[in-house]
């Protein structure tokens, strides 16, 4: 049996995959979380077939994990991308699945807070699944949102099952940015459901 998945036409390693067992062991384990690809990644994958960004686009992976999302941007719109993660240790997962589907995506090593306005400057897009699961991380998020909104990032977009931090940022950007909370379900790569925070800026 493959240790190869596909899903919304990008190249996934399961859960039982030598590959993955192989960097497990020979790697630090990541933290905050960085241990799997997390479910609200495809919930964007998902709606961008419906609200797409322009080819081409400049996109930054904010807490990108294994960069799944990314990389799925990378290879669907042939963005050029920027993953963005507190935690190095994710980079070899995030490395691996981008040369399994022959794309390269860029990393940055930071915290919400510490990414500097001239990287927002960048970019035409910024996304983010599953990022906000702590009340503390919701002050710095909401932060980097609105540097992000000065710095004229035209499209916005942060999924979450429905966590009560999440709910709390997203009442915060549709007040201050007129962000719309956009409830979501998808069926593959395995039924799901949550929520888009979805801004746009002029």
């Amino acid at each position: 049996m493959s240790e190869i998945k596909k899903v919304h036409g990008i190249y996934v390693l399961k859960k039982n995959s030598p590959t993955l067992a192989n960097l497990r062991q020979a790697l630090p384990e990541p933290s905050i979380h960085g241990y799997k690809v997390w479910s609200s990644s495809f919930l964007i994958m998902d709606y961008l077939k419906y609200e797409p960004f322009d080819i081409g686009s400049s996109v930054l992976d904010i807490g990108c994990g294994w960069g799944m999302l990314g990389i799925y941007c990378a290879k669907s719109f042939k963005a050029k991308v920027t993953g963005v993660d507190a935690d190095e240790w994710v980079f070899p997962y995030l490395r691996v699945h981008a040369a399994m589907n022959d794309v390269k995506v860029k990393t940055h090593t930071s915290l919400y807070q510490d990414i500097p306005a001239n990287m927002l400057a960048k970019h035409d897009v910024m996304l983010g699944g599953d990022i906000c699961f702590w009340d503390e991380l919701v002050e710095p998020l909401y932060d980097l949102v609105s540097r992000a909104v000065k710095k004229k990032v035209r499209y916005i977009i942060i999924a979450d099952p429905g966590r009560s931090p999440f709910m709390k940022l997203a009442k915060k950007c549709k007040k201050d940015f007129g962000g719309e909370l956009i409830p979501w379900q998808i069926t593959k790569p395995r039924a799901d459901s949550g929520y888009l925070l979805v801004i746009r800026t002029k």
